[in-house]
């Protein structure tokens, strides 16, 4: 019987990241039940680099990962994992109060952010429709984030640091023992002095094999399609509504739209409902002079939250071997580097945290 000392639970962004820090200073295995990793939200994220997003807690971790986005380590990727973007929040005459809450809540903890007039957004963003545009605000800072190149990183440094990865390793139960886990697998059975759960959507199905309550986390469905794009779409920025119900960007092979809708859901492999399609249609086309005539493709994805939109980082109160990284949400990509670096110091060293980081300010 194998012994590790971590095993991580789950191969998406979470796991993958995490690892990839823990395997710099212990021996550790990462279980992915699918045949292929990040196949669920991870693999299926629209994701950018928005410093200016969520909530305090999130833009602290995004900020504690700016190094690593923006001076990659050496071998990490062949490629930079961000690429110019540019963010336009966008406002209808009648929600200008609220962007200009928006803007107040944001100006001042991102230094690029400016308001724009009308004009000036639709020379950004030529399709919109200056009938129904009220306000504007532009942050040319947000990035797009390169999300395959990041999850191959982690995987290729996981590796190169002596850890292992094993795919469709589906856990069946979890047995708590003094010192650690005894963890089974279909065939076979492992021990390890540490379990971090990195589960997402299923983090709570987790707890559950190894008798620990569950936690207040929400999967929650999102859908995204993708639609023809107009000519010349390519340096377009990501385009926000401050109401909150759509976001759409140039995205090959057209332009991906997405109505931020966030439905409760059971874990499962998620897909597009023909509704939530129209919706993000109507909405896109009140706000653009563009037609929708077809639609390429669609998909949707889970993006799991706690209750109050921070993650769940921390050993669990019962069980002093088990440690919770979940609940990331929407944001678990632009965090991943910073969030991960953070949960590897916690669970090696347990009390020894970044001084800049304070970790009761997140979900356990």
């Amino acid at each position: 019987m194998k012994d590790y000392d971590v095993v991580v639970i789950g191969g998406g962004v979470a796991g993958l990241s995490v690892a990839y820090f823990l395997s710099e200073r212990c021996e550790v295995l990462v279980l992915e039940r699918e045949d292929q990793l990040a196949y669920h939200s991870s693999g299926r994220s629209a994701a950018m680099y928005i410093e200016g997003y969520e909530n305090e807690v999130v833009q602290e971790l995004t900020l504690a990962g700016r190094e690593f986005f923006f001076h990659t380590p050496e071998g990490f990727s062949e490629h930079p994992l961000l690429s110019p973007c540019g963010g336009l929040t966008i406002a209808a005459k009648d929600e200008l109060k609220k962007l200009d809450t928006y803007f107040k809540v944001w100006s001042a903890k991102c230094s690029e952010l400016s308001q724009v007039s009308i004009d000036e957004a639709i020379e950004l963003v030529p399709i919109l429709n200056n009938q129904w545009l009220g306000g504007a605000v532009y942050d040319p800072s947000s990035k797009r984030i390169d999300v395959h190149a990041l999850l191959m990183g982690f995987e290729r440094g996981i590796h190169a640091n002596g850890g292992l990865i094993r795919k469709s390793s589906e856990v069946i139960s979890l047995d708590e023992h003094p010192g650690g886990w005894r963890i089974q697998l279909a065939e076979e059975a492992l021990t390890a002095n540490i379990v971090v759960n990195a589960a997402g959507a299923w983090a709570n199905s987790i707890a559950a094999l190894a008798s620990l309550g569950h936690k207040p986390l929400t999967p929650l469905r999102r859908t995204v399609a993708i639609i023809p794009a107009p000519d010349d779409t390519a340096q377009w920025p990501m385009v926000h509504k401050v109401a909150g119900n759509l976001y759409f960007r140039p995205e090959n092979p057209g332009i991906l739209v997405c109505p931020q809708d966030e439905t409760p859901a059971d874990a499962m492999d998620a897909f597009a409902l023909e509704l939530d399609v129209a919706h993000a249609i109507e909405e896109y086309h009140r706000v653009n002079e563009h037609s929708v005539e077809r639609v390429i493709r669609t998909w949707a994805g889970l993006r799991t939250f706690a209750q109050d939109r921070k993650p769940l980082i921390g050993y669990e109160k019962k069980s002093p071997n088990f440690f919770w990284l979940a609940g990331q949400g929407g944001f678990g990509v632009q965090t991943a580097p910073g969030l991960a670096r953070l949960a590897s110091d916690l669970i090696i060293d347990r009390e020894i945290v970044p001084s800049n980081i304070d970790v009761n300010r997140y979900s356990n």
